[in-house]
């Protein structure tokens, strides 16, 4: 599609231009004002279809079952106003907006089968797509981060075992004085051995 665009770096009265969309471009509004777009739809202002898939409960689910959900009125209801259409999906029941989409309204180049629930589809993960255009790249920086994050939290865990070995292994004992040589040889004593000499002269202490 050709979207107008206006461009004042090249063109210094900065007239609009016509040329082919690109994906950057924010889609253009189909109505000049809230008036046109309210005479268009029986009073009724659409809504912005760019968001429509994070401002609607549900989002993409909502939105297929609103496409596909149109019938005929059940017996006892009452009618629809002129212009308005029966959808139970819609709050309400009766929606300004008539059914949009039908088997084979559209043909695809790959050779799919242009069912209407395979167009609603497509139309719902483009609006998926539109309500979050950067889900994709921001998933990809991510899943960097979390990478980096993995990678150097190793190195320094294996760094930390490295350099600080010898204080984890370091052992303190408690001797009393005088009998600093009941302490074995390599240094190793049991934590009951230890304890007991400990509390051994605190009791001579307190005797005093």
């Amino acid at each position: 599609p050709l979207y107008c665009i206006c461009n004042q770096v090249s063109y210094g009265e900065g007239n609009n231009i016509m040329r082919a969309g690109d994906i950057q471009d924010f889609m253009p509004a189909p109505y000049e004002n809230e008036i046109k777009a309210r005479l268009a739809n029986n009073g009724a202002l659409p809504p912005d279809l760019s968001l429509i898939t994070i401002a609607r409960e549900g989002g993409s689910d909502y939105l297929f079952a609103l496409l596909n959900g149109y019938e005929d009125l059940p017996a006892g209801a009452a009618e629809p106003g002129e212009g308005q259409a029966y959808n139970p999906y819609f709050h309400g029941y009766y929606i300004g907006m008539a059914q949009q989409i039908y088997n084979e309204s559209v043909d695809y180049e790959d050779g799919t089968i242009p069912y209407a629930s395979q167009i609603a589809k497509d139309v719902c993960e483009y609006l998926a797509w539109t309500s979050h255009p950067y889900m994709d790249e921001s998933k990809l920086y991510g899943m960097k981060a979390l990478a980096s994050i993995t990678l150097f939290g190793t190195a320094m865990y294996l760094l930390m075992r490295v350099k600080r070995s010898h204080m984890r292994l370091r052992q303190l004992a408690f001797a009393v004085p005088g009998k600093e040589k009941s302490i074995a040889a390599n240094g190793n004593v049991s934590s009951l051995s230890k304890y007991k000499q400990v509390d051994e002269m605190l009791d001579r202490a307190a005797r005093k």
